[in-house]
C-alpha cells in the first residue's frame, strides 16, 4: 500500500525486470499502481503478477504495470483483478506508449473511463497479446485482441509464441504459464 507509483516490485522501474513475479494484492492512492511496476519506462520480460490491483480515485492502474511509458512488456502476464475509480485500467497495463508483445490478462476490470481487457489506453503497440473477455467482463481493449476462456486455453490462439522454450499451456485447462 502507498501513494503514487506503487507496484508489486517497483514503483519506478527505469531497469530491466526479467523472470520476476508478484504475487500480493496492490493498493494505492495517487496513481501509477501496477501488480509488478507502477511506471515503467524500460523493459520487463518473462514476468507476472497474480495479485489484485486497487487504486483509489487513482489513474493509470494495471494488473501488471499502471503506465508503460514507451518501455516494453515482452512474454508476460496478469491474473489478478483491477480496479480503480477513475480511468486508465487495464487487465494488463493501465496506460501504454510502449510495446506490448506475447503478453496476456484474464483479470476483471473496474473503472470510469479509458477502461480495457488489456489495455485502458494505448498510443503504442500490441503484438500477439490478448485477454479473456469472458473473466475480465470486457469486450473492449485499447489494443490487443479479446478471445473467450476456450480460446485462451488453447495454444492455436497465441501466434506466433514460442511453446517450446518460454510458454506451455494444459489444453482446455489452463492459460499459458512461463517455463
Amino acid at each position: 500500500y502507498g501513494i503514487g507509483n506503487i507496484g508489486g516490485i517497483a514503483g519506478f522501474n527505469t531497469g530491466n525486470i526479467l523472470y520476476s513475479s508478484s504475487k500480493g494484492n496492490i493498493y494505492g492512492l495517487g496513481g501509477n499502481i501496477g501488480g509488478i511496476v507502477g511506471y515503467n519506462t524500460k523493459i520487463i520480460n518473462n514476468s507476472y503478477s497474480n495479485g489484485n490491483v486497487y487504486g483509489n480515485y487513482d489513474y493509470y492502474v494495471g494488473g501488471l504495470v499502471g503506465r508503460n511509458y514507451y518501455g516494453a512488456i515482452i512474454n508476460s502476464y496478469s491474473t489478478g483483478n483491477v480496479v480503480s475509480n477513475s480511468g486508465f485500467v487495464g487487465g494488463l497495463i493501465g496506460s501504454n506508449s510502449g510495446a506490448i508483445i506475447n503478453s496476456y490478462s484474464t483479470g476483471t476490470i473496474g473503472g470510469t473511463t479509458y477502461k480495457g481487457g488489456l489495455v485502458g489506453y494505448s498510443s503504442g503497440v500490441c503484438t500477439s497479446s490478448y485477454w479473456d473477455t469472458t473473466t475480465s467482463g470486457s469486450i473492449v481493449s485499447s489494443c490487443g485482441a479479446g478471445k473467450t476462456t476456450a480460446e485462451m486455453q488453447a495454444q492455436v490462439t497465441f501466434v506466433g509464441w514460442d511453446f517450446v522454450n518460454i510458454w506451455d499451456i494444459n489444453e482446455g485447462i489452463s492459460y499459458p504459464f512461463l517455463v
